[in-house]
């Protein structure tokens, strides 16, 4: 177990306030500052750096947090497990709403197969929920199709899957030859929220062509790919989507992929976990049957 100082620090770094932490902790707040003054002493290092009223985390200091919070969570795990042996028959991870569509249940039916866990708990979320869900342990990995710090999570690419402009096939883009981004911003764009992996890129991507999402006659904001998947079919525009979510309306010809070329790129799909996992090579395993 840490040293109450640790936990105290932890709680600091997530507060940014002397007040806050010591109320949290049903302490005073001269006792943490002095903890912290003697943690800082212990290890040489400056943790906080303090001018009021602004207090700031040094970039020691967040190394050390992020180090103490992936030490708790798999104490917590550990101790729970001992205490509770059924537990170890239980798996809980988060994914995006993009990869929920087919990566999945892909893992879902895998883990199913093995026999291994009598409760499977899936939790469907963005990008940035889904990373603090493996922080505080809430889920034991995470599926993830958007950009996320890589320095502080383990993590295997389970594909490169690629992203595409799709319309309708009787949609009058899809009768085009050739595409540029012009002929796109005089269509009705759909779109994921602000927060979604799968905006992230677009901006990205249309950025790349020196082009703004406000651009576009019309933006449609829809937070679910599969609503997004039945406005495509009814041609109300324009969308880019993983092909894997439409794989199935574009073999049937019911969709069709635009031929724009600085829309064709491949995207990492991820499996992410947290560093110095014990269960680092099972999740690994499992990135490498998804692919």
């Amino acid at each position: 177990m840490l040293d109450t100082r640790y936990q105290t620090f932890l709680v600091l770094a997530h507060t940014k306030s002397y007040t806050q932490t010591a109320r949290q902790l049903y302490v005073t707040q001269p006792a943490v500052t002095q903890q912290i003054k003697s943690l800082e002493a212990e290890l040489g290092l400056e943790l906080v750096h303090y001018q009021r009223p602004h207090l700031t985390i040094t970039p020691a200091g967040q190394e050390l947090a992020d180090f103490i919070q992936r030490v708790q969570v798999q104490t917590d795990k550990m101790v729970a497990t001992l205490q509770h042996p059924q537990l170890q028959r239980q798996v809980t991870f988060s994914t995006t709403l993009s990869l929920s569509e087919f990566l999945a249940p892909q893992l879902i039916q895998h883990l199913q197969a093995s026999n291994r866990y009598q409760k499977i708990s899936c939790q469907v979320t963005n990008t940035q929920d889904a990373l603090a869900a493996l922080d505080s342990g809430a889920s034991d990995f995470a599926l993830i199709e958007g950009n996320f710090d890589k320095t502080r999570y383990d993590f295997r690419v389970v594909r490169q899957e690629p992203f595409v402009g799709v319309v309708a096939s009787n949609h009058p883009l899809a009768q085009q030859a050739t595409i540029d981004w012009a002929d796109l911003t005089n269509t009705p764009l759909l779109v994921r929220e602000t927060g979604s992996g799968s905006r992230e890129i677009l901006v990205n991507l249309a950025q790349a062509a020196n082009v703004s999402l406000t651009e576009f006659r019309q933006l449609i904001t829809v937070n679910n790919p599969a609503a997004i998947r039945q406005l495509l079919l009814r041609g109300a525009g324009v969308s880019f989507v993983y092909r894997s979510v439409v794989a199935e309306d574009l073999a049937a010809g019911r969709l069709k992929v635009l031929p724009l070329t600085a829309s064709q790129l491949r995207h990492d799909l991820d499996l992410v976990y947290q560093r110095e996992s014990p269960y680092a090579q099972l999740y690994q395993d499992w990135a490498a049957w998804l692919k």
